[in-house]
């Protein structure tokens, strides 16, 4: 009997296992993901062609300013409170 070379079964057992890890490698599917769950929020809505959502109204800087400055400054407007919410009974 003849003895093997322990750098020819290094090799060899480095080859086995490049091959057999070989077949667990797939091929990338990020750039799909999301599409399904997409597609399904898509089918739900329907939308004539060419009706687009309506805009978000927006606010800018010195409107949002001269609320928050409102908040500040203007005393709490008095509340009303009827009977039989949240167990007030007037």
């Amino acid at each position: 009997m003849t003895r093997s070379n322990p750098k020819t079964a290094l090799t060899l057992s480095a080859l086995v296992l490049a091959v057999s890890l070989g077949g667990c490698a797939s091929p990338s599917s990020e750039g799909d993901f999301g599409n399904s769950v997409r597609a399904m929020i898509a089918s739900q809505k329907y939308r004539p062609v060419g009706e687009e959502p309506p805009a978000v109204p927006t606010m800018d800087g010195a409107r949002a300013a001269g609320s928050v400055e409102r908040q500040r400054t203007a005393p709490p407007a008095p509340q009303r409170i009827y009977q039989g919410m949240g167990g007030a009974e007037l």
